[in-house]
């Protein structure tokens, strides 16, 4: 009985382990990512910078207990939402982006991961977003519907002939 439980810590903490070192390998290449993905976009390569940007967003997830991952999550939101609403324009992407940056805070803000000072930084773009872009993405999404309607519409009277 000794032998078994002894052997069902040890596997637990070998496959916790594993777990642990997989995330921080990924954390780790999220690093870089973000690194590499500020050069460019400093140089005006914004298509790389998107890339890379959007790379660190899918690898550090919003639930991370890392402050530093977690800022380099909404430092590379907010870095996306200006390249498709300002660089290289693709409204559907930027609400998306803006979409999930507003996700995030919601989220980090109940966490208690960073700090008062950071915290504030990224809630007060949130809300610049809220103030400044939220009618583009409603306006967006209002058009796309009634894009489709036309679209219904047209091939409706198209088929009556």
């Amino acid at each position: 009985m000794k032998r078994l439980i002894l052997l069902l810590i040890a596997s637990a903490l070998v496959v916790s382990s594993t777990v642990f070192s997989q995330d921080r390998s990924t954390l780790r290449a999220a690093s870089l990512a973000f690194n590499s993905a500020e050069r460019d976009y400093n140089k005006g390569d914004y298509k790389e910078a998107a890339q890379k940007f959007d790379m660190v967003v899918n690898a550090v997830p919003a639930t991370c207990d890392s402050r530093k991952h977690l800022e380099m999550r909404l430092e590379s939101l907010i870095n996306l939402v200006d390249i498709y609403f300002n660089k290289s324009v693709n409204i559907r992407q930027a609400c998306e982006y803006m979409h999930t940056y507003q996700s995030t805070m919601n989220t980090v803000s109940n966490s208690g991961v960073l700090r008062a000072r950071s915290l504030m930084k990224f809630a007060k773009q949130s809300q610049d977003y809220a103030n400044n872009h939220a009618s583009k993405c409603e306006s967006y999404e209002r058009i796309g519907g009634d894009k489709k309607k036309f679209e219904k519409s047209f091939e409706d009277e198209f088929k009556k002939r």
